[in-house]
């Protein structure tokens, strides 16, 4: 979206916004062709859903995905190796690279994707773990099978829970666990608690 193209849509509200220091992007979602400007919140992403009859995905960009129980960004950690690559962990005070998704909705299906805009891969809840690191979310699928879809369900006022429909459980924040794997994002809570929720 060009400058000259977001004054006339916005008209005179940009100038004030913009002398404000804030940035007003209005909520157009599109279909897989062209994606919205601006970072959203992933709860800002389920306010407006696409139509049941809409035809193919639609994409949102620059999407933040913010732990309502530590308050951190999700980051998509593609300096870990093996196992460990691009897991999702809610552990970032400021957002960079690591902290942009891409939430796609597939209305007529009943799915939605997560997608690092670090890595371009899909995330997964990883069913074939075990222990501690069971259902653990990483960015690291080329193509969407069924550990690749989720549902993203309104838990209150800016809150969104995320649930895997491989397993039909709930996204947890792990946020009792220590080091490299605080705020491990897995698949593992039958029900929705503080650290299942999401922003």
């Amino acid at each position: 979206m060009s400058a000259a193209f977001s004054k006339r849509r916005l008209g005179l509200g940009t100038s004030v916004t913009l002398a404000l220091g804030v940035a007003l992007v209005p909520a157009l979602a599109s279909a897989d062709a062209g994606a919205e400007l601006g970072i959203r919140n992933l709860s800002s992403v389920i306010a407006t859903p696409a139509s049941p009859s809409a035809v193919g995905p639609t994409c949102t960009q620059n999407v933040t995905i913010t732990s309502l129980a530590n308050h951190d960004l999700v980051s998509t950690e593609l300096g870990y190796a093996g196992n460990e690559y691009a897991m999702l962990r809610a552990r970032a005070t400021v957002e960079g690279p690591w902290e942009q998704y891409r939430i796609c909705n597939f209305p007529s299906d009943g799915y939605w994707t997560i997608q690092s805009e670090a890595d371009g891969l899909f995330v997964s809840a990883e069913l074939g773990y075990t222990g501690d690191q069971y259902a653990m979310l990483r960015a690291r699928a080329s193509v969407v099978g069924p550990w690749e879809k989720f549902t993203l369900v309104p838990c209150g006022l800016s809150c969104t829970s995320i649930q895997s429909l491989a397993n039909g459980l709930f996204v947890s924040a792990e946020l009792g666990y220590t080091g490299g794997q605080y705020g491990m994002l897995r698949a593992r809570a039958s029900v929705v608690g503080p650290w299942e929720q999401f922003r």
